[in-house]
């Protein structure tokens, strides 16, 4: 009987392509998962880039806003200094009898002196200043803003006048491709009295304003 002899060597030849072929797969798919997870940690920074910098651009509105504050409170007062110096000559010629309730007249119509000023200067309606810009006006001008660049964040401010304060709405945008973050930031400033500077000298601007609500839109 004869015997038959195998050659293996094509056998080999195929364990080896074999061999090859599934450590090129996982390395085709090593490569694809290293190259997804890449895109989404781009992706990813991206996203936080984009909040970062809208986020910037609602911080420096609000410091924005308290350094105008700052401005129309000096304002007021020396409003107020003025009015001191047209009323000082008349009471000095006041019988002393009046002169107590005359002082009390004085002191409500300081007050509404300043309360006039500040509304004044918050509006942009002071005629005695130059330039005579609003906080509204400052707010929207976008190129003011040190985080601005290339036409972004782009800077939305609305302003509604109330009896006893101003309502600000901020809202700060920034896209990058087709990513896009958008916030908003809503605060009240409270119309001080001028008695608030007289009894308490370290009174601030930012005292005076209170944030009602932050958030991040959808």
């Amino acid at each position: 009987m004869k015997k038959y002899k195998y050659d293996r060597k094509g056998s080999t030849l195929i364990m080896l392509l074999l061999t090859i072929s599934v450590i090129v797969l996982i390395g085709t798919m090593a490569m694809s998962l290293a190259v997804i997870n890449f895109k989404m940690k781009k992706t990813h920074s991206s996203f936080k880039q984009c909040f970062y910098l809208a986020e910037a651009g609602i911080d420096e509105s609000f410091i924005m806003t308290i350094d105008f504050v700052d401005k129309a409170v000096n304002y007021a007062l020396s409003k107020v200094d003025e009015f001191d110096e047209i009323e000082e000559p008349v009471n000095s010629i006041l019988d002393y009898s009046i002169l107590s309730l005359e002082n009390e007249l004085i002191e409500e119509r300081r007050n509404i002196v300043f309360i006039k000023a500040f509304k004044n200067f918050i509006k942009g309606n002071c005629t005695d200043i130059s330039p005579n810009h609003s906080l509204i006006t400052e707010l929207k001008n976008n190129e003011s803003y040190v985080v601005y660049n290339n036409g972004y964040p782009k800077i939305y401010p609305e302003i509604t006048e109330n009896t006893d304060y101003f309502l600000i709405e901020v809202k700060s945008t920034y896209m990058e491709g087709y990513l896009k973050e958008e916030l908003t930031l809503k605060y009240k400033i409270f119309i001080p009295n001028y008695n608030d500077y007289i009894e308490n000298t370290d009174l601030k601007p930012v005292d005076i304003i209170r944030i009602i609500e932050w958030k991040k839109e959808r």
